[in-house]
This record gives C-alpha cells, sequence and structure tokens, in this order.
C-alpha cells in the first residue's frame, strides 16, 4: 500500500461510500494483494470487469484525512441478482482494521437492498475462519450450509444468509407517490410520500424492480405526471397502482361494465334494490364509508384497481355502471380524514403475496385456475402437487383467475390449468402474458392451433399424418345431393370445441341435415369426419415434444365418446382410464403422436388417437391438456409435475440469452 494511506487514520463518522470507477481499479488490485492469499485473489481483468459489470455493485469506503481529501480504506464487491444480493468480496486496508470499517461496509450493503426491495444477502466465509465466520454473525449472518473444497482441495467454505424481512416491514417497500408530499403530509400525517418528480428522476427507484408503487397524482391524464408515474412504474417492472390500463377500463363505460359483470353473481345480485334505483358508493383502497357495502367496495377496488373513486350503480333489471369519478387525495382527506389514513395504513401493512414465502425463490409463477369448472384440466390436489413441485424447482407459485389479468407483468411465466379458447379470456391473458416477455404454457400460437379443428385437419392432412376421413362443410356446399354422398355413420364438429363438447354424432342422412342446419347458425364451417369405433382412445401427453405420459380414456357407459354430456349420473359421465408406461405404448401410436404435435409447437400437448387394425390415427392435438392425481400420474407420481416445471424453468433460463423479436 502507499505510505501515505499507511499514514492516514480515519474516524468512522468521517467514512463516506460511492461506487467504483475505472479509476479505483489500481487501490482495488493491490488491496486484493495485501488482503488475499494468491489464489483466493481476483486478477485486475476480473476486477474491470466487475466496475463495468451492470450486475455487480463495487463499493469503495472512503475516509476523510486531516486535510479534509478522501481517500479509499475498503472495498466491497456485490453480485446483484433478481431477489437476493451475494457480498463476493470484502476488504478494509491493513492500516484501518479494527476502526468500525467493515462495519459500515456491512451496514451500507445492508442499508442499499433494503433500499432496493431485495429480500436477503449471502456470502462465502472460510470455514477455518472462526473469527470472521462470528463478525458475520454479529453483523446479523447465520450459517446455512458448508461448501467442500469451495477455495481447493480441503478449504471449505460456509454460506451464510441474512434475511431482510425483519429490517422493516412491507411498507418500506412501497411508495406512495403524489404531486406535492408537503400537502399530503399535512392531510395524512404519519404516512410518508414521495414527489411525482422524485420517482420519476431518482435512480434508486429506476435500478430496482422491487419497489410497490401507489400513484396518488392528482391528473392521470395522457402526458401529466401521473400518467408517466405509471406508465414508468410498469416500465421498471414496478407493481403500480393503478396502470395506465386500470384508468382507463375505469373511465370508459363498456369496459367498467364488463368488469362489473365479473361480480355480478357473487355480489351485485346479492344487493336489493327496485328497477331505476341507484347506489352511489364511494371506495378508499377498497374501504367504504358505508359499512354495510364493506365487502363490495373490496371487490370493486380489486376489479378497477383504481386508488379512489366513487361509483354510481342504476337497477336495470341487473346494476349496470352509471358512472365513476376518479378522487383527489385531498377531495378525499378533506371528507374522510379517518378513513383515508386508516385505508393507507392498512395498505402499507398489507402482505404483498397470498402467503408469506419461507424461502427464496429465483421466478415467480402465476398458475391459471377457474374454481367453478366442472371439467378443469387439473383437480385441486394435482394443483397443489403442481404447486409443490414448482416450489422444489424454485418458483414462487400463485394461483390467479382471469381477474387478475392486469397483474400479469408481476409474474416471470404463465402455466394455464383452465380450459382455454380463442374467445375467452385465457387466450387474451396468453396472448399479453407473452407479449410481456413472460414464458407462458401454453402459448397463444398453440391455443389458437390447438382449438381450430379446421385448422388442425389440414395441417395434418397437409402433413401426411394418419387421420380419419374428413370433410369441410359449408352450407352452400350442403346440397341435398352432396349430403348423400357423405358415408353414414358421421362425426360432426364445430370448429373450435373441446371435452367432447360441440362434436356429434348422426346415424341417417336426414338427421345429418337437421344437424347441419343447426350448427350453421353457429359456424360458416362445420367439419365431418368418418366414424371409428374403439373401445378407447389413447392420449399421449407430450412435453418439448417428448412423450410424457400415456393413457386410455375409454369410452362413457352406453355412450361413443370419453364424456357423456347428457347423462345426469356421475358416474356415468366420463369413462373409465389406465395409465401404461411410455414404454408400453405402440411404436407406430408413439411415431403418430410426436409427429402431429411438433406440428403445433413445442409445449404442453395431449394427442388424441385410435388405434385400429395396428394403424394409429390422429383425432387432434390438445393444448393445456387434463393431469388429475391419480389418473395421468398414477405411475410417475410428482416426478410428472416436477418436469413439467422443470421445463418452465428451463424455457426462463434460454429466453434470457436469446432474442424473442428480430426486426
Amino acid at each position: 500500500m502507499s505510505p501515505r494511506y499507511e499514514a492516514e487514520t480515519v474516524s468512522s463518522n468521517s467514512l463516506s461510500f460511492s461506487e467504483a470507477s475505472l479509476a479505483d481499479l489500481p487501490f482495488l488490485h493491490q488491496l486484493e494483494q495485501t488482503s488475499f492469499s494468491e489464489a483466493r485473489q481476483s486478477s485486475r481483468n476480473s476486477l474491470r470487469n466487475s466496475i463495468t459489470s451492470p450486475n455487480q455493485l463495487v463499493v469503495i469506503a472512503q475516509a476523510r484525512g486531516k486535510k479534509k481529501c478522501l481517500f479509499p480504506v475498503g472495498a466491497a464487491i456485490v453480485f446483484e441478482y433478481k431477489r437476493s444480493l451475494r457480498i463476493y468480496s470484502l476488504a478494509v486496508e491493513r492500516a484501518h482494521r479494527m476502526r468500525g470499517v467493515g462495519d459500515l461496509l456491512i451496514k451500507h450493503i445492508l442499508d442499499f437492498a433494503v433500499s432496493h426491495g431485495y429480500e436477503r444477502i449471502t456470502l462465502e466465509a472460510d470455514a477455518g475462519n472462526s473469527r470472521l465466520m462470528e463478525w458475520y454473525r454479529k453483523m446479523g449472518f447465520e450459517a446455512q450450509r458448508t461448501l467442500p473444497d469451495y477455495y481447493g482441495p480441503g478449504e471449505p467454505a460456509v454460506r451464510m444468509v441474512q434475511m431482510l424481512a425483519n429490517r422493516g416491514n412491507t411498507a418500506e417497500h412501497i411508495v406512495i407517490v403524489i404531486d406535492d408530499p408537503g400537502v399530503a403530509k399535512r392531510c395524512v400525517p404519519g404516512i410518508h410520500f414521495c414527489s411525482a418528480t422524485e420517482y420519476l428522476s431518482d435512480t434508486n427507484y429506476s435500478n430496482s424492480n422491487r419497489f410497490h408503487v401507489l400513484n396518488l397524482c392528482g391528473s392521470h391524464k395522457t402526458h401529466s405526471l401521473g400518467y408517466y408515474v405509471s406508465l414508468l412504474a410498469s416500465a421498471r417492472n414496478h407493481r403500480v397502482t393503478p396502470t395506465v390500463m386500470a384508468v382507463k377500463d375505469a373511465t370508459t363505460p363498456v369496459v367498467a361494465q364488463s368488469l362489473l359483470d365479473e361480480i355480478r353473481e357473487a355480489v351485485l345480485d346479492k344487493i336489493p334494490g327496485a328497477n331505476g334505483s341507484t347506489l352511489e358508493l364511494t371506495c378508499i383502497l377498497g374501504k367504504t364509508p358505508d359499512s354495510q357495502y364493506e365487502d363490495l367496495a373490496k371487490k370493486l377496488f380489486s376489479l378497477f384497481s383504481v386508488p379512489f373513486f366513487t361509483i354510481v350503480l342504476e337497477k336495470q333489471g341487473v346494476w349496470k355502471v352509471k358512472k365513476i369519478k376518479l378522487l383527489k387525495i385531498k377531495q378525499v382527506a378533506d371528507k374522510y380524514p379517518v378513513l383515508l389514513n386508516c385505508a393507507l395504513t392498512g395498505y402499507c401493512g398489507r402482505k404483498r403475496y397470498n402467503r408469506q414465502r419461507l424461502r427464496n425463490f429465483k421466478y415467480d409463477l402465476a398458475i391459471l385456475v377457474n374454481g367453478n369448472e366442472k371439467t378443469a384440466p387439473s383437480c385441486p390436489l394435482a394443483l397443489e402437487k403442481f404447486q409443490k413441485a414448482a416450489e422444489r424447482v424454485g418458483f414462487f407459485v400463485e394461483f390467479i383467475t382471469k381477474a387478475d389479468h392486469r397483474r400479469i407483468c408481476e409474474f416471470d411465466a404463465l402455466f394455464i390449468r383452465e380450459t382455454t379458447a380463442m374467445e375467452n379470456h385465457t387466450y387474451e391473458m396468453a396472448r399479453h402474458a407473452y407479449t410481456e416477455g413472460l414464458v407462458v404454457v401454453d402459448d397463444p400460437w398453440s391455443i389458437m392451433h390447438c382449438s381450430n379443428k379446421v385448422y388442425l385437419q389440414e395441417r395434418l392432412n397437409d402433413a401426411g399424418i394418419c387421420q380419419p376421413r374428413g370433410w369441410l362443410l359449408t352450407q352452400k356446399l350442403c346440397t341435398p345431393c352432396h349430403i348423400r354422398s357423405l358415408p353414414i355413420p358421421l362425426v360432426l364438429k364445430l370448429p373450435e370445441s373441446s371435452f367432447s363438447q360441440g362434436v356429434f354424432l348422426v346415424h341417417s342422412h336426414e338427421e345429418l341435415q337437421a344437424k347441419l342446419s343447426r350448427m350453421f347458425t353457429k359456424t360458416e364451417l362445420v367439419i365431418a369426419q368418418e366414424f371409428l369405433t374403439s373401445d378407447y382412445d389413447w392420449r399421449i401427453g407430450l412435453l418439448d415434444n417428448t412423450p410424457l405420459f400415456a393413457c386410455k380414456y375409454y369410452m362413457a357407459n352406453n355412450h361413443w365418446q370419453i364424456y357423456n354430456w347428457q347423462s345426469s349420473m356421475s358416474e356415468e359421465f366420463s369413462g373409465r382410464s389406465e395409465t401404461l408406461s411410455v414404454k408400453q405404448v405402440p411404436p407406430h401410436v408413439l411415431k403418430a403422436a410426436v409427429g402431429a404435435s411438433s406440428l403445433i409447437g413445442n409445449g404442453f400437448y395431449g394427442v388424441d388417437l385410435k388405434e385400429i387394425n395396428g394403424k394409429a390415427y390422429v383425432i387432434e392435438v390438445n393444448d393445456n391438456p387434463n393431469v388429475d392425481a391419480g389418473i395421468e400420474d398414477e405411475l410417475l407420481g410428482d416426478e410428472l409435475y416436477e418436469r413439467i416445471m422443470q421445463s418452465i424453468y428451463n424455457r426462463i433460463e434460454t429466453e434470457r440469452h436469446q432474442i424473442r423479436y428480430l426486426y
């Protein structure tokens, strides 16, 4: 070290910190050489990379000498991950050790982690250095596990961790943004506010995605400060209330009514009121001055995701939105000061997740479900198994519904476990998730192609995949002569159908004519296929174009399909199933299944086939196939769920290293 550094003394009160620049490279290199053994030193090139890397933070501790000049006395190299920091290296110049410099360096890193929303800090310490480990324990770190031969043969390390949950509650990660914090503090004392200009310009906010922004700016009109706060919060991957889209939705009557319809049966239909009567309700972060409508206010806030508003509903057979007016914080503070303070305090203190995280997860996975669906792709027990498997792989899991469509940006991946269709929210959410950069299983193209039987038939036919003989029928084409030319019995399919719905068997040309007349009122095209009889259908589940499971789905009792929608008896609704090892499936069946699924993509598919006289006929390719506990998982057990979750995890890792869009 330079003699000047050795001669200087340092006081803890005069210490300051700065981010390293390339000008600090000589000091860092010299510090490495005097602090660590040769085998554990970072090279000059490695230090240069740390300084310039966007994923590393190099902190320089500086002291002020007698002449009030700053000089470096220590440094730390920190790796930045999505939810955690890792202290890779920490050293203090020999002449300034035992003076609290190391303590203050750790404290600075802890403060940085908390202010940027990180959840934990990890490091590796020499297992043979008991004084070092005791010092880290004093600084709040706990030993997690031993890493054999970490530094070299016979040189173990101990991984230590400090969880940051106890250094402040969830409120510290919430940023309440307002035009004038001074006015807000007078209206609502005891709550910390941030100005809009500070949020937009402060790099502490722009460099981290671990904040939840509550935007209480007075205006959300296009190009206003409030508009840009919400817009930039979304760009920074901050969770924000309200989003730009939420404001537009709430102030667009048609969209607002559509959102309101989502709670009509559960809540609105229970509210009494004669036709023509009106109901005016003020909502303040899900709370309302009228206690009898607390549940409704909570639901409305969840739907519209706008902090303060008054809604006027009118009974027209059902409750309709007559008017929604967004409120400013000053209006609310003047009229409902106590309720506003209570609402803000409760909002800030509320957990941001449905359950507490007991460990750190690398990625967030949303699983889309519908609890009211009769034939959901997965039963509750299977969903629980998916959740546990995902957590083992490295996901934090949250089950979401269509009401959470605005929250898609909070996740890294979307796994759909609700019956998909082009005309409902499942496709819209998959498309939105994909455009936001999420990994989606199954992706919107798979939903579009699998749900349309016309596309499937043409695609399979073009690729030479064996399938039942088929005809595309239009109303104009179906002359009496053409209808009589078709073989009987015949299966008719609506272009978009699932779970045996929209599929009909006709036994005569007269029945065919009558059924087509009704079907053409719903669609321009109908698919007709020859009827192939079998006791069961093969279902081959594939992931990444690799067979995952194999089942035989037997026909429902006294019915020609797996599901009998006309049956009122639950035991006759569906046929039994039999799960087999993939190795037990005839090779020609597997080959046909892989060939058919590869035409759609590399997602999670279920290919249905009939095997007749040693020949495999592809009936259809399904996205989002069934996985139920005790059926599809009968042989693989938990491994089935883990394979699916691991595939999603691998896709995220792959996406990080490739360009999604090419221009």
